[in-house]
Formats: structure tokens, C-alpha cells, sequence
């Protein structure tokens, strides 16, 4: 995937730069062996900032994390976790992918629709309660 030269703004770029340096920061002083964990977090952090983007690559990511983080939570015995994010969370972002491919932006497959919600939607979300 080929990304244009000014995708992220020097903001979002600080803030993804610095997550990811606390990330190995931290791995550093505490751990400095599970590299699945390293991984896992630096992937978790990466989908975070590509899906605030509105970019379908984000959900990829989030699959792969739920996939990593169900190995973890299973190596740990964190059956509960391990449950949600393989059984929901790695779920929803195949949907969200699914979705986000089928509706991109102005033709432009690196960013999805968004929808403006009608009042009766608005609504109906509210009865859902």
C-alpha cells in the first residue's frame, strides 16, 4: 500500500511516534523477552492511528492484534480475554473491513464513507437503549 507523502499530519505522526516509543520504552524496562507482546502492541498501536484516519488498513491491523493478543491472553490463561478479542473484536473488524472496502471515499480505497445519520436513525438508536 503506497501512502502519499502528507497522509498524516505532523500531529498524528508526533502522536504515533510517541506511542510507539513508550511502547518499546516499556517493553524495555519490564519485559525484554515476549517479543509476541512487543509486536502485539506495536501493531495495536499502528491500527489505532489508521482507523482515526478512516483507513481500511486499520481494521487489517486490528484482525491481526486480536489474533496476536488471543495467542497472549491464551499463553496466560486470560481465557475471558482471549474469548473477547477473537470473538468479538477480531469479528467486528473483519465486518468494519468488509464494509470499509465496499464504501470508499471518492473512489479513493485509503478512506471509507462516512455516513450522516437521518433523524429517525437517530432515533431508533436511542430505543435500542
Amino acid at each position: 500500500m503506497k501512502m502519499p507523502n502528507k497522509y498524516f499530519t505532523a500531529s498524528e505522526l508526533k502522536l504515533w511516534f510517541s506511542s510507539i516509543a513508550l511502547i518499546i520504552v516499556s517493553f524495555l524496562v519490564f519485559d525484554r523477552e515476549n517479543i509476541l507482546v512487543l509486536s502485539a502492541s506495536l501493531i495495536g498501536a499502528t491500527s489505532l492511528i489508521f482507523n482515526a484516519k478512516g483507513n481500511p488498513f486499520g481494521q487489517f491491523l486490528m484482525i491481526v492484534f486480536s489474533v496476536l493478543y488471543g495467542i497472549i491472553s491464551y499463553s496466560y490463561a486470560y481465557y475471558g480475554e482471549m474469548i473477547t478479542y477473537l470473538g468479538m473484536t477480531a469479528p467486528l473488524a473483519l465486518f468494519a473491513l468488509i464494509s470499509w472496502l465496499k464504501n470508499p471515499y471518492k473512489g479513493n480505497k485509503a478512506e471509507v464513507t462516512v455516513n450522516t445519520l437521518k433523524k429517525g436513525e437517530i432515533f431508533a438508536s436511542f430505543l435500542q437503549r
